[in-house]
């Protein structure tokens, strides 16, 4: 006797449908540094384990650090927290022309703190 696929009962993934929901609200804003938080945190927490890594870093603030100086310092604080929970720095590859200019350019804006986080990713990176 043949199953239909309409008929197998498949399992439930709360996890998986919890990330893709927040990934699908932050595609539709992808400059929206709450969205980018609210992803790279479940991806922090994702079945009992932090499966974030530079990648998902940028995958998550990229929009946003290119849209302003927070969106910078945003995508700066997550790779320097990926960077102190799993000693992985920034890496070059992952970080194309146009976001290298834009944290050299957001630079000028910042201060302080702010300033010297992505002064740290930049150390990485040129």
């Amino acid at each position: 006797m043949g199953y239909s696929l309409a008929t197998i009962s498949m399992p439930d993934f709360p996890f998986q449908r919890n990330l893709a929901e927040l990934k699908k609200v932050l595609d539709s804003d992808p400059a929206n540094i709450e969205a980018a938080s609210r992803y790279w945190a479940a991806l922090g927490s994702f079945a009992g384990n932090d499966v974030r890594s530079g990648g998902y870093a940028i995958e998550a603030f990229r929009a946003s650090a290119l849209a302003s100086k927070e969106g910078a310092v945003a995508l700066a604080r997550a790779c320097q927290e990926l960077f102190a929970n799993t000693g992985e720095a920034p890496q070059a590859a992952l970080f194309d022309a146009k976001l290298l200019e834009a944290l050299q350019h957001r630079l000028k804006e910042l201060s302080g703190e702010d300033r010297r986080l992505v002064e740290w990713v930049l150390s990485f990176i040129t």
